[in-house]
Protein backbone atom coordinates (compact mmCIF):
# COMPACT_ATOMS: atom_id res chain seq x y z
CA UNK A 1 0.00 0.00 0.00
CA UNK A 2 2.75 2.70 1.05
CA UNK A 3 4.14 1.59 -2.66
CA UNK A 4 0.90 3.04 -4.06
CA UNK A 5 1.10 5.97 -1.87
CA UNK A 6 4.46 7.21 -3.17
CA UNK A 7 3.20 6.41 -6.42
CA UNK A 8 0.54 8.27 -6.32
CA UNK A 9 2.20 11.18 -4.67
CA UNK A 10 5.14 11.31 -7.23
CA UNK A 11 2.51 11.39 -10.10
CA UNK A 12 0.45 14.05 -8.76
CA UNK A 13 3.52 16.19 -8.06
CA UNK A 14 4.52 16.41 -11.22
CA UNK A 15 1.44 17.14 -12.46
CA UNK A 16 1.41 20.13 -10.57
CA UNK A 17 4.51 21.01 -11.67
CA UNK A 18 3.73 20.39 -15.14
CA UNK A 19 0.96 23.16 -14.44
CA UNK A 20 3.53 25.68 -13.05
CA UNK A 21 5.29 25.65 -16.13
CA UNK A 22 2.10 26.50 -18.47
CA UNK A 23 1.78 29.99 -19.24
CA UNK A 24 -1.98 31.70 -20.16
CA UNK A 25 -2.31 34.50 -21.59
CA UNK A 26 -5.83 36.28 -21.05
CA UNK A 27 -7.26 40.11 -21.45
CA UNK A 28 -9.62 41.50 -19.28
CA UNK A 29 -10.48 43.79 -22.06
CA UNK A 30 -13.28 43.39 -23.74
CA UNK A 31 -13.84 44.51 -27.68
CA UNK A 32 -15.44 47.81 -26.70
CA UNK A 33 -12.37 48.49 -24.34
CA UNK A 34 -9.87 48.27 -26.74
CA UNK A 35 -11.42 50.11 -28.97
CA UNK A 36 -12.11 52.74 -26.34
CA UNK A 37 -8.20 52.70 -25.61
CA UNK A 38 -7.03 52.62 -28.97
CA UNK A 39 -9.21 55.41 -30.68
CA UNK A 40 -7.28 58.57 -29.53
CA UNK A 41 -4.17 56.36 -30.36
CA UNK A 42 -5.40 55.94 -33.80
CA UNK A 43 -7.16 59.45 -33.96
CA UNK A 44 -3.39 61.10 -33.12
CA UNK A 45 -1.49 58.73 -34.48
CA UNK A 46 0.43 58.13 -31.04
CA UNK A 47 3.39 55.72 -30.74
CA UNK A 48 1.70 52.21 -28.93
CA UNK A 49 3.16 49.13 -27.84
CA UNK A 50 -0.04 46.19 -28.53
CA UNK A 51 1.07 42.63 -26.88
CA UNK A 52 -1.06 40.22 -29.27
CA UNK A 53 -1.25 36.32 -29.10
CA UNK A 54 0.33 34.74 -32.22
CA UNK A 55 0.85 30.64 -32.28
CA UNK A 56 0.46 30.51 -27.98
CA UNK A 57 3.34 32.87 -28.18
CA UNK A 58 2.87 36.78 -26.69
CA UNK A 59 4.42 38.80 -29.56
CA UNK A 60 4.50 42.65 -29.03
CA UNK A 61 4.52 45.46 -31.96
CA UNK A 62 4.93 49.17 -31.02
CA UNK A 63 4.18 51.66 -33.68
CA UNK A 64 1.12 53.73 -34.85
CA UNK A 65 -2.15 52.42 -35.70
CA UNK A 66 -3.39 54.04 -39.66
CA UNK A 67 -6.45 51.82 -40.14
CA UNK A 68 -8.73 51.06 -37.39
CA UNK A 69 -12.28 49.36 -37.49
CA UNK A 70 -14.53 46.96 -34.92
CA UNK A 71 -12.13 43.91 -36.12
CA UNK A 72 -8.73 44.62 -37.19
CA UNK A 73 -5.82 46.80 -36.82
CA UNK A 74 -3.07 47.95 -38.76
CA UNK A 75 -0.09 48.89 -36.91
CA UNK A 76 2.98 50.55 -38.63
CA UNK A 77 6.04 49.40 -37.19
CA UNK A 78 9.62 49.98 -38.73
CA UNK A 79 9.90 47.00 -40.59
CA UNK A 80 6.46 47.14 -42.24
CA UNK A 81 2.35 47.26 -41.69
CA UNK A 82 0.67 44.45 -39.63
CA UNK A 83 -3.01 43.87 -39.70
CA UNK A 84 -3.46 42.44 -36.01
CA UNK A 85 -7.24 40.82 -35.07
CA UNK A 86 -8.68 42.79 -32.35
CA UNK A 87 -10.05 39.26 -30.29
CA UNK A 88 -5.99 38.62 -30.00
CA UNK A 89 -4.94 41.90 -28.41
CA UNK A 90 -3.95 41.29 -24.45
CA UNK A 91 -2.87 44.76 -23.60
CA UNK A 92 -2.17 48.45 -25.08
CA UNK A 93 0.32 50.64 -23.71
CA UNK A 94 1.58 54.55 -24.80
CA UNK A 95 5.19 54.20 -25.82
CA UNK A 96 7.30 58.01 -25.48
CA UNK A 97 8.26 58.59 -28.89
CA UNK A 98 12.25 59.03 -28.66
CA UNK A 99 13.11 61.69 -31.42
CA UNK A 100 17.02 62.37 -32.18
CA UNK A 101 19.27 64.76 -33.13
CA UNK A 102 22.34 64.95 -34.95
CA UNK A 103 25.15 67.12 -33.84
Amino acid sequence: MQKWMRFFLSKHTSALSDDVNKVTYMSDLSLEKKLLLLSPVYAGQLHTRIHVIEKNKRVSYTGTIPSLNKDFILIKTTTGHINLKLKDIISIELVEEVLYESA
